[in-house]
C-alpha cells in the first residue's frame, strides 16, 4: 500500500517544457555523459565560442591592412597561407556558431521557462544584438562584394534618419575610397569596442547568479574547439570578388546568421524595416511580461535560530542571502526580490532556521518504519510508484532542499530506504549538484558516516523507472550501519571520439547557410543612381535687429533655401519616368540637401533634370545618359554640373 504525507504542499505549476527538454537532451547524455551534455551547457558554449572568436580575431588582425585599397589583398594573402587561412576560418565559423548557440540558449530559456529575471533576459537580448553588430562590422572590413553590399544596405537603412547622409550608400557602390576609408576606421573601432562591451554585458547577464557556468566543463571545451578546428579544415573560408571589381555587388554570398535582418531590405521598405526591427526588439524584451509565471514565495529565515554558519549564503543559486550584522551578531539576511523559492537553503541549514510554504512537514519520528521514503522535486512528473511497496512520498520544491540531517533521522526512525527523484539538469541550476555533494560527503552539511549511504539513492528524471525504484527497495545490506557508498542513476560514461564527430556533424549543418547566394541586384536590369550633395539658392535671409554696427553680420545669414525637384525623362520621347522633391535640411530648411534616387529603367538612354522650385531659372540638365546592364549608372554633381561617374 502507499502512504503519502497528509500535509498539503503548495507548489507552483510544473514546467512541462523543462521536463520535455531533459528527455530530449538525454539522448546526447548517453554519448557525452550528463555533465558534458552540450544541451545543458548552451550558454557556456556560447561564451567559449566568443572567446575563440576573440583570440582568433586578434591573430588575424596581425596580418590585416586597414586601408580599403589593400584590405581585400591582405585578406587573400592571409588565406593563401595554410595556418593563417585556418585561423581565419576558425574566426569566421566560431562567430557563426556563436550566433547559433545564443539563439539555442534563448530558445532553451523560453521553452524551459527560465526567463524570470528581467535583467538577465534583457542583457541576453542586448548581447545577441551586439554580436550581430560585431559580425556585420567584421564582414565590412574584408572589403569584398559582400562588404560592399553590407555597407550599402546599412547606409540605406540609416538614411531614413535625418542625421545620416543617404549619399553614403552611393559612396559604397561607387567605391568612393575617400569616404569609405573613414568608415573603415569606424567599422574597425566598432568591431573592437563592441567586443569589449560584450564582456560587460555578459557580466551583467550573470550578475545576480551565484557560481554561474561561465564556460562549459574542460572536456567539453576540448571537444568544441577540436570540432571547430576540423570544420575550419574541411570548409576553408573564401572571400567574394573584391569590392572594386564592379559598382554593383552582383556576385555576393549571404551569411544568414548575421544577415537575416538584411534580407528584409529586399522585401520591405526602409521605414517598414525599422518598424519590424523596433517591434521585434520590444517584443523580445517584454516576453517575460507576456509569458509571466507566478514565482514561488520566498523562504522565511528565523533569525533566532540562525547560527551564522554561512552555508545557506554559499549554497543559494541567486545570491539572495547575505551574512550581515543584526543587533551586533552575524545573521543570514534574505533579499526577497532575489529569492525564487527553490528552498535549496533549507537543505543547507542544520538548525532548521529556514522554512518555506512549499516544503512539506516531515513526519519525524513515527512508530512504524515503512519500506521507503521518497522525495521528488516539484519539477519531476508524477513518478508512477511501483505496487506492493509501503512508501511515504514528499514533494519538495527542489532536490537541493532536502537536508541530510533529516534523511538520517528518517533512516533511523521512519524508513529503511530513501530515494530522491531529481531533475537531470536542475531547474534551479545547483539543486542536484549540492544534493550529490552533500550525500557523497564532499560539501557541508554532509551525510554522516554513521549511516549507510547506500540506503540513499538519487534517480534523475530521464533515468527513473518504477522497476528500478522497486529493485532498490529490495536491495539487502548486511550491516545498515556500515558506511556504504551513495549512488545515483545518471549518464556517467563519455565517448570522446563520437562526441567530437557529433559536434562536427552539427557544425557542418551551418555551412550551407553561411555562404548562400542572394541577389539584391540583377545583371539583366538597368539601374540608375542619382547621388550627390547639393546647396540650393537662398530664398530668405535673417535681418539683423541690432543697431550696433559691430553686432551686424558682414554677410547676410541664410534663413531658408529653395527645395529641389529631381526629374528623370526617357530620351527622345521626353516621357517623365521619375519625379521627387527634396527639401533642404535643418529646422529652417537652410542646410545643404542630399539628393539620392535609385530606379530600375527599361529605356536605353535617359535625361536627368534638377530644378530649384523657388528659382525657376536655376536648373541642371544632363541629356542622353546611356544606361548599362548589371553594373549601374551613376549621375553625380561635380564642378557645378551633372555628369556620369566612371567605374573604378
Amino acid at each position: 500500500m502507499f502512504k503519502h504525507s497528509n500535509t498539503p504542499v503548495k507548489i507552483k505549476e510544473r514546467t512541462y517544457g523543462h521536463q520535455l527538454f531533459q528527455k530530449f537532451s538525454s539522448f546526447f547524455g548517453k554519448v557525452y555523459s550528463t555533465d558534458l551534455n552540450p544541451l545543458y551547457n548552451l550558454g557556456g558554449i556560447a561564451i567559449l565560442l566568443f572567446v575563440v572568436a576573440c583570440i582568433s580575431g586578434i591573430y588575424v588582425f596581425i596580418f590585416y591592412n586597414i586601408n580599403p585599397r589593400h584590405a581585400w589583398d591582405s585578406v587573400e594573402s592571409m588565406s593563401s597561407n595554410i595556418f593563417n587561412g585556418w585561423m581565419r576560418s576558425i574566426h569566421r565559423y566560431s562567430s557563426d556558431l556563436l550566433v547559433i548557440f545564443i539563439l539555442l540558449h534563448l530558445l532553451q530559456t523560453l521553452f524551459t521557462s527560465k526567463f524570470k529575471r528581467l535583467v538577465s533576459w534583457i542583457s541576453g537580448i542586448i548581447s545577441f544584438l551586439i554580436v550581430i553588430l560585431i559580425g556585420v562590422t567584421g564582414f565590412i572590413l574584408v572589403w569584398d562584394q559582400k562588404a560592399k553590399l553590407t555597407g550599402y544596405l546599412t547606409a540605406k537603412l540609416f538614411s531614413s534618419l535625418p542625421i545620416f547622409d543617404p549619399s553614403i550608400a552611393g559612396a559604397f557602390l561607387l567605391n568612393d575610397l575617400t569616404t569609405i576609408g573613414g568608415f573603415f576606421k569606424v567599422a574597425l573601432f566598432g568591431h573592437i569596442i563592441f567586443s569589449l562591451i560584450t564582456v560587460i554585458v555578459i557580466w551583467i547577464h550573470v550578475l545576480r547568479i551565484s557560481k554561474p557556468k561561465i564556460l562549459p566543463p574542460k572536456k567539453l571545451i576540448l571537444y568544441v574547439v577540436i570540432a571547430v578546428g576540423i570544420i575550419a579544415v574541411l570548409f576553408p573560408v573564401k572571400s567574394d570578388p573584391p569590392a572594386q571589381a564592379s559598382n554593383l555587388p552582383v556576385q555576393t554570398t549571404f551569411d544568414w546568421y548575421y544577415y537575416f535582418g538584411y534580407y528584409l531590405m529586399k522585401l520591405f521598405t526602409v521605414n517598414q524595416n525599422w518598424m519590424i526591427f523596433i517591434g521585434s526588439g520590444i517584443f523580445l524584451c517584454i516576453i517575460p511580461y507576456i509569458l509571466k509565471r507566478k514565482n514561488n514565495p520566498p523562504v522565511y529565515i528565523d533569525l533566532d535560530k540562525c547560527d551564522a554558519c554561512n552555508l545557506c549564503s554559499y549554497d543559494c543559486p541567486y545570491e539572495a542571502i547575505d551574512m550581515l550584522d543584526r543587533n551586533g551578531e552575524k545573521k543570514a539576511i534574505l533579499s526577497p526580490d532575489k529569492c525564487v523559492g527553490c528552498g535549496i537553503c533549507i537543505g543547507s541549514c542544520g538548525e532548521h532556521a529556514i522554512s518555506h510554504p512549499g516544503f512539506p512537514k516531515l513526519a519525524l519520528p513515527t512508530d512504524q518504519k515503512v519500506e521507503m521514503t521518497l522525495f521528488s522535486c516539484s519539477y519531476f512528473p508524477d513518478p508512477g510508484l511501483p505496487e506492493g511497496l509501503n512508501i511515504v512520498h514528499y514533494r519538495v520544491p527542489c532536490s537541493g532542499s532536502i537536508m541530510p540531517k533529516d534523511v538520517q533521522q528518517i533512516l533511523e526512525n521512519n524508513s529503511k530506504k530513501v530515494a530522491i527523484l531529481s531533475c537531470e539538469d536542475c531547474y534551479y541550476r545547483l539543486g542536484k549538484k549540492w544534493t550529490l555533494k552533500r550525500f557523497t560527503r564532499n560539501r557541508a552539511p554532509v551525510f554522516s558516516k554513521k549511516y549507510n549511504a547506500s540506503n540513499v539513492r538519487l534517480f534523475t528524471l530521464t533515468q527513473y523507472q518504477k522497476e528500478k525504484l522497486y529493485a532498490f527497495s529490495k536491495e539487502h545490506n548486511e550491516k545498515d550501519s556500515e558506511p556504504g557508498q551513495f549512488t545515483y542513476a545518471d549518464n556517467k560514461k563519455t565517448h570522446p571520439v563520437l562526441s567530437i564527430l557529433i559536434l562536427v556533424a552539427f557544425f557542418s549543418l551551418m555551412i550551407p547557410l553561411s555562404s548562400t547566394v542572394v541577389h539584391f541586384f540583377n545583371r539583366s536590369e538597368k539601374t540608375l543612381f542619382v547621388n550627390f550633395k547639393y546647396i540650393s539658392s537662398p530664398t530668405e535671409y535673417d535681418k539683423s535687429t541690432s543697431a550696433e554696427k559691430h553686432m551686424q553680420a558682414k554677410m547676410p545669414v541664410v534663413k531658408k533655401r529653395s527645395p529641389v525637384v529631381l526629374k528623370i525623362f526617357s530620351s527622345g520621347e521626353h516621357k517623365l519616368i521619375y519625379e521627387k522633391e527634396f527639401k533642404p535640411r535643418g529646422l529652417r530648411q537652410d542646410i545643404a540637401m542630399f539628393i539620392y534616387a535609385q530606379i530600375n529603367v527599361k529605356e536605353d538612354t535617359v535625361d536627368v533634370e534638377v530644378a530649384e522650385t523657388a528659382v525657376p531659372d536655376k536648373r541642371l540638365l544632363l541629356n542622353n545618359i546611356p544606361l548599362k546592364m548589371g553594373d549601374g549608372t551613376f549621375v553625380i554633381f561635380k564642378d557645378g554640373k551633372l555628369e556620369v561617374a566612371g567605374g573604378s
